[in-house]
């Protein structure tokens, strides 16, 4: 498996910027930019990804909210 990042960033230009960035370096990306979809979409692909990275301050839920919901899905 190749390795893939999950971003999530509420801002969408940053998370295009990002996004362009990682693939780049040759890895694999999805970005979100609503935290409460992303966490969905995570749930129903979690063996999909090796990192996951996110925006601290976010509208809904914030990057430390996200990082344990996901935490908890190990």
């Amino acid at each position: 498996m190749p390795f893939s990042i999950h971003l999530v960033d509420n801002e969408q230009e940053l998370a295009i910027l990002f996004k362009e960035a990682i693939r780049r370096m040759g890895m694999d990306v999805y970005s979100s930019t609503n935290p409460l979809l992303a966490l969905e979409y995570f749930k129903d692909n979690k063996d999909k990804f090796s990192l996951v990275i996110t925006d601290l301050r976010m509208p809904a839920m914030s990057g430390l909210e996200l990082s344990n919901k996901v935490r908890k899905l190990y």
